[in-house]
C-alpha cells in the first residue's frame, strides 16, 4: 500500500510540473525577463528529474518511511511550482487588464465615454504617418456656460452626455466623435477607401461641409433634462489633411482658428484658410503692441457731436478712441478693442479715456461749452471690481453743475451678469454720473430690467434709424422706442443719421437728439470745439 501511495505521489508531482510548463512559458513570452527563462528551464529540468525518480521507485521492491517522505516532498514541490506559475500568470493577466483599462481611461473622457483629445491626436498622427486623407472638425457649444451657471454642473454634465450621444448617432461610419475638452467636441472624418485618389481632396472638403450641416440639423431639436428644455447651438471650425496641414498639432490649431472665426462672426461653420492665419498673426501683433501703447499713451480721443433736434445745437459728444500709427493710418477701434477685452487690458484703456475726458471737459469749459460727454463701457469694465473705485478716483471732487458725463452701456453687456451690473450701475449713479443704453433694440434686455436700472437715456441703434424713410417696420420700431423712452423718463438719441430727411422725421416723432455723419464725423478736440461753437444757435 505504501509503495503504491509513494509512486502515486511522485506521479502527481510529475503531472503538476508538466502542467506548469505552459503558464511559465506564457509568462516568459509576455515578459521576456531572465528570471522567467531560468524558472522555465528549472521546471523542465525538474520534470526530467522527477521522471528519473519515478522510474527508480517503480524498480524498487520495498519502500521505507524515508521513501514515503521523499515522495510526499516531491509531490508538494511539484504542486508548489504549479501554484506559483498559475498565480503568477493570473496576476500578470489581471495587471495587463488593469494597465489596458488605465490606458483606455487616459484616452477616453470619463463623463461621456468618448475618446478624448489625446486619443484624437494619436489617431491623427497615425493617419498622417500612413498618408490617409481625413478631415477634422471642432465643435463648441455656444450657450453651455449659461446653462451651467444657471442650473449647476449636474445639468451641464447631463447635457454634454446627451449632445455627445446625439451627435454620435447621427454621424456616418467614416466619422468618429471625440470630446476634446470642456464644452468642445471634435470629429475625425476619414476618406472612404473607395474614393478616387485624384478627387479625394475636393470630396473630403465637401464631406466636411456636409458633416457641419448635419451637426447643426441634429442640434435643432431641444434637449430635455428633468422637464427642462434647452436650446443649444454650436460653432464649428474645420480643416483637412493633407491639403491644409501636415502635423496633428498644426491641423488642430487650424481647426481651432476656424472655430474662433465662426464664433466671432456668429457663423455656423468656417473652413480654415491661410487668410485666417494672417488675421491671427495680425491680432497677435496688435495684442503684443497694445500693452506698450497703453503705457506710452499712444491713443487719441475724438468726439462725435450729438445734436439737439429742437434747435440744431450741439448737446453733447461721444468720446471715441483712436490708435494712430507711425505711417499715418489708424487701427480700427472695433479691432483693437476686442483684443483688449480678450487680454483684459480694456479696463486700463477705459481709465485712460476717463482721465482724458476729465481734462477735455476743462477745455470745453474754457470755451464756454456746456456739454454732456458720452463715454463707452465694455462688458469687462462692468465686470471689473475696480470700476467704481476708478471713477471715484478720477472724478473725485468734480463739480457736475455745468457738465455731465454719460456712461454708455450696451444691452448685451448688461445681460452678462445682471446682478453684478445692477449693483455696479447703482453705485456709479450715486456719484452723479448718468447711464445711456447704447445700441438699443439689438440686445436682449427686458422692460423690467430697464425699469430697475438707473438709465437716463436710450440710444436707438443705427440699424433701425438708417432705413426709416423706406421701411415701415424700422419706422414702427423707432416710434415704439421713442414712446417707451418717454414713458420711462429717458431722453432719446438716434444713431446713424445720414441725411436731412431722416433728421426731420426723427424730430417730428419726438426724438430728442441725433448723431450721425449728416451732422459730423468724429472730430479731434480742436475741430470739435470749433464745430460746437458754430452750432450754438443754429436751427435745423
Amino acid at each position: 500500500m505504501l509503495y503504491l501511495f509513494s509512486v502515486l505521489m511522485i506521479a502527481c508531482g510529475c503531472v503538476f510540473l508538466l502542467i506548469s510548463v505552459r503558464p511559465v512559458h506564457h509568462i516568459y513570452k509576455t515578459d521576456s525577463n531572465l528570471g522567467w527563462l531560468v524558472l522555465r528551464s528549472l521546471v523542465v529540468f525538474f520534470i526530467f528529474g522527477y521522471f528519473g525518480v519515478f522510474y527508480y521507485f517503480v524498480q524498487k521492491t520495498t519502500i521505507n518511511t524515508a521513501d514515503v517522505i521523499v515522495s510526499a516532498i516531491m509531490m508538494g514541490g511539484g504542486f508548489f511550482v504549479f501554484l506559483v506559475t498559475r498565480l503568477s500568470l493570473k496576476s500578470m493577466v489581471k495587471l495587463n487588464q488593469l494597465a489596458a483599462q488605465e490606458r483606455s481611461n487616459l484616452l477616453h473622457d470619463p463623463l461621456t465615454g468618448l475618446a478624448n483629445r489625446a486619443y484624437l491626436m494619436q489617431t491623427m498622427q497615425a493617419h498622417i504617418a500612413s498618408e490617409e486623407h481625413f478631415g477634422l472638425l471642432i465643435i463648441d457649444l455656444n450657450q453651455f456656460k449659461q446653462i451651467n451657471d444657471a442650473l449647476g454642473h449636474y445639468f451641464g454634465d447631463v447635457l454634454l452626455c446627451q449632445v455627445g450621444l446625439k451627435i454620435s448617432q447621427a454621424l456616418p461610419n467614416t466619422c468618429t466623435l471625440y470630446r476634446s475638452g470642456g464644452d468642445e467636441f471634435a470629429i475625425l472624418s476619414a476618406a472612404s477607401v473607395s474614393e478616387n485618389p485624384s478627387q479625394i481632396d475636393s470630396r473630403l472638403v465637401s464631406k466636411i461641409d456636409d458633416i457641419a450641416q448635419l451637426i447643426h440639423s441634429t442640434m435643432d431639436k431641444n434637449f430635455e433634462i428633468e422637464n427642462y428644455e434647452f436650446s443649444v447651438s454650436a460653432s464649428i471650425g474645420g480643416t483637412d489633411f493633407p491639403e491644409l496641414g501636415h502635423s496633428a498639432d498644426i491641423l488642430f490649431g487650424q481647426a481651432n482658428l476656424a472655430l474662433y472665426e465662426s464664433k466671432k462672426n456668429t457663423s455656423p461653420f468656417t473652413h480654415y484658410s491661410s487668410a485666417l492665419e494672417t488675421s491671427a498673426a495680425d491680432n497677435l501683433n496688435i495684442a503684443t503692441r497694445l500693452k506698450q501703447a497703453i503705457a506710452l499713451e499712444e491713443f487719441e480721443l475724438w468726439y462725435q457731436p450729438i445734436i439737439d433736434l429742437s434747435d440744431g445745437s450741439v448737446n453733447g459728444a461721444e468720446a471715441l478712441i483712436r490708435w494712430p500709427q507711425s505711417d499715418g493710418s489708424y487701427i480700427a477701434p472695433d479691432k483693437f478693442i476686442k483684443i483688449a477685452e480678450q487680454s483684459l487690458l480694456i479696463t486700463k484703456i477705459t481709465q485712460w479715456v476717463m482721465s482724458i475726458v476729465k481734462d477735455d471737459i476743462q477745455l470745453f469749459n474754457q470755451s464756454n461749452l456746456s456739454l454732456c460727454v458720452h463715454l463707452n463701457l465694455s462688458v469687462k469694465d462692468l465686470q471689473s471690481p475696480h470700476l467704481v473705485d476708478s471713477i471715484n478716483s478720477i472724478f473725485s471732487q468734480w463739480d457736475w453743475t455745468n457738465h455731465a458725463l454719460m456712461l454708455e452701456v450696451t444691452e448685451s453687456a448688461m445681460m452678462t451678469d445682471v446682478t453684478r451690473v445692477k449693483t455696479t450701475m447703482a453705485q456709479i449713479a450715486n456719484t452723479g454720473l448718468a447711464f445711456s443704453i447704447d445700441d438699443f433694440g439689438t440686445g436682449y434686455s427686458s422692460l423690467a430690467l430697464l425699469r430697475d436700472l438707473p438709465v437716463n437715456q436710450i440710444k436707438i441703434d443705427r440699424s433701425f434709424v438708417s432705413n426709416i424713410l423706406k421701411s415701415e417696420d424700422d419706422l414702427a420700431i423707432v416710434k415704439s422706442t421713442i414712446y417707451l423712452a418717454k414713458n420711462l423718463g429717458c431722453n432719446i438719441v438716434a444713431e446713424g443719421v445720414e441725411d436731412a430727411q431722416t433728421g426731420q422725421l426723427l424730430k417730428s416723432l419726438g426724438c430728442d437728439h441725433a448723431q450721425g455723419y449728416y451732422y459730423s464725423k468724429p472730430l479731434k478736440i480742436e475741430s470739435f470745439i470749433e464745430f460746437a461753437k458754430s452750432h450754438r444757435t443754429v436751427t435745423q
